[in-house]
């Protein structure tokens, strides 16, 4: 591991004492700093700022690397959010399902270069930064289950281990789960052990400032996360040690999050130091459109979901296109989306009688005052990259409660879908410089433009609306099929998790097959997982599982 860069980069957001535009200021000199005098408070903030941009960001270098890929991007072409415009040709891959070695290949490497960082952290701060340690173990599991659930089994107990093994074993993807959730309360209970003289954690932590309870919270929710990722095997011993660590996860002494886990380490707009989702698919520092903006689009099928529902997020999230005009007449204005893997796609710009205009992913600072708005997907080059969104922790919560694994059962789980998709709207209704709201206690007082048309909450609204009697947005009405009440649960939470938090509807798609996304018509079916990179298949061979292609399954994916 590079371990260098990363030093330069949180010893300048140290050293910074005022603006966030130094926050990402790696103009430092490299010979003032050497791996064994790096303590764990230098180095957290540049890890922290690396596991967000490998999750959801965009990415611009990783020690000096160019790299412009991330788990979000990978799974908003997979989960059906994104499709292709006529601009570019390529991406073959993604519309085929055809994956090779090289595709995505550097998440494995940089995940495993991400770990390194939280491994030092946990290392060094054991006996001086215990808080420190703890955020790092922490991390380590978030990192861990990214890998684990894009590849199956992984390096895992002989991994991070440098040149004492450079041919690290592979572990089962099952057992790694299990430990993960052991490190998890293990980091909560050293948390919790740290004595109030203990040292504290200051602006090095780009997510919770410090707030130590606020951890011990995400903790409990990613173990949530977790726990509902492997809960539907049918492995009975399995499934009753999943009912067990659920009964005493609903009694955490801490609770759960209450707002959206976000990384914020000061972006603004300068060369390199934007958000960097924002700063590859939206606009330059300069004002100017970013040049993937031209070439990624929605699919037809996701407008197509909140044009069904009435969803007035749809106005939140895409700018309006034109369809093709009839017999050489004005084409339409309207929301068009692209279909994965059609001969003729969509083009971007204006439309003429032979071309459809694509809809486009919406930005508020925008050198087009035509695309603003206040917050969407794009809310502005200094938003914060999303670990884990509110609306993702309660749709988490609703299936649990609706499933029996915590106690509550419908009435619970009621309560917490609306509140999912309520915090959906607070994500997407947000602009980019807003701290994160938490849920009201009172889902009806909402000023929120649009929410108490959306009638998830009709129940709890006195003049109701069109979605009523709607099984695919009212609790009440919802279908009982295979799956229960988890089949609506799944949908909005597909619809919340739209290009920002794509990997968990990604995950979701494989454990339960919901929603029904039509297949690309380029591909035979859906690939499962990313495969091993070439990097790793030829320098440890020996230990990378045989007989692995893109259609292999992970261990919780056993629903079509």
């Amino acid at each position: 591991m590079k371990i260098l860069p990363k030093i330069l980069f949180a010893a300048a957001l140290l050293s910074t004492a005022t603006g966030c535009e130094k926050f990402l200021d790696i103009n430092q000199n490299p010979n003032a700093f050497t791996p064994e005098s790096v303590t764990p408070d230098v180095v957290l903030a540049q890890a922290l700022n690396t596991t967000a941009s490998l999750y959801a960001g965009g990415l611009g270098t990783i020690d000096g690397v160019a790299n412009v890929q991330n788990f979000n991007s990978y799974s908003s072409w997979a989960v059906g959010y994104w499709t292709k415009t006529n601009t570019i040709n390529g991406y073959t891959e993604e519309q085929t399902f055809n994956y090779t070695t090289s595709f995505y290949a550097n998440l494995f490497n940089l995940t495993y270069d991400n770990l390194n960082d939280y491994n030092i952290i946990q290392i060094r701060g054991a006996a001086a930064f215990p808080n420190h340690a703890a955020i790092a173990r922490i991390m380590k599991a978030y990192d861990y289950l990214l890998l684990v659930d894009q590849y199956g089994d992984i390096p895992y107990t002989q991994a991070l281990l440098g040149a004492a093994n450079v041919t690290p074993g592979y572990d089962k993807a099952s057992d790694i789960y299990k430990d993960l959730l052991v490190q998890l309360t293990g980091a909560v209970a050293d948390i919790t052990a740290v004595p109030a003289t203990g040292r504290a954690v200051g602006a090095e932590d780009i997510v919770f400032n410090g707030d130590m309870t606020k951890w011990k919270q995400f903790a409990n929710s990613l173990k949530l996360r977790i726990l509902l990722r492997e809960s539907q095997t049918g492995n009975g011993t399995l499934d009753a040690e999943i009912r067990t660590q659920m009964q005493a996860l609903q009694m955490a002494a801490d609770g759960f999050i209450t707002a959206d886990v976000v990384s914020q380490p000061g972006y603004a707009q300068n060369l390199n130091q934007q958000n960097p989702f924002y700063n590859r698919y939206a606009y330059t520092q300069a004002g100017n459109s970013a040049t993937e903006r031209n070439y990624q689009v929605p699919t037809q099928y996701i407008i197509n979901q909140y044009q069904a529902n009435d969803d007035p997020r749809l106005s939140q999230l895409y700018t309006k296109g034109s369809t093709v005009a009839v017999a050489g007449g004005t084409p339409v204005v309207g929301y068009v989306g692209g279909v994965l893997g059609e001969a003729s796609p969509p083009a971007t710009g204006a439309a003429t009688v032979t071309t459809r205009q694509a809809s486009r992913f919406l930005g508020a600072e925008t050198s087009s005052p035509s695309d603003a708005t206040p917050g969407g997907i794009f809310k502005g080059f200094n938003q914060p990259v999303p670990l884990m969104l509110l609306s993702e922790h309660l749709f988490n919560k609703a299936e649990a409660e609706t499933r029996g694994l915590f106690t509550g059962g419908d009435a619970a789980a009621k309560i917490d879908f609306n509140g999912g998709v309520l915090a959906s709207f607070m994500y997407f209704y947000r602009t980019a410089s807003e701290e994160p709201a938490e849920i009201p206690a009172n889902l009806t007082t909402s000023t929120l433009a649009g929410v108490t048309e959306y009638n998830a909450f009709a129940a709890t609204t006195a003049t109701g609306g069109s979605n009523a009697a709607n099984p695919l947005v009212n609790f009440d009405v919802a279908v009982n099929g295979a799956l229960g009440k988890q089949a609506i649960i799944i949908y909005q939470k597909y619809l919340a998790m739209n290009s920002v938090a794509s990997t968990e509807a990604w995950d979701d798609y494989r454990r339960t097959g919901q929603p029904r996304i039509p297949l690309s018509s380029q591909a035979t079916r859906f690939a499962t997982r990313l495969l091993y990179p070439l990097s790793e298949t030829s320098t440890n061979s020996r230990n990378v599982p045989a007989s692995v292609d893109q259609y292999t399954k992970i261990f919780w994916d056993v629903l079509d």
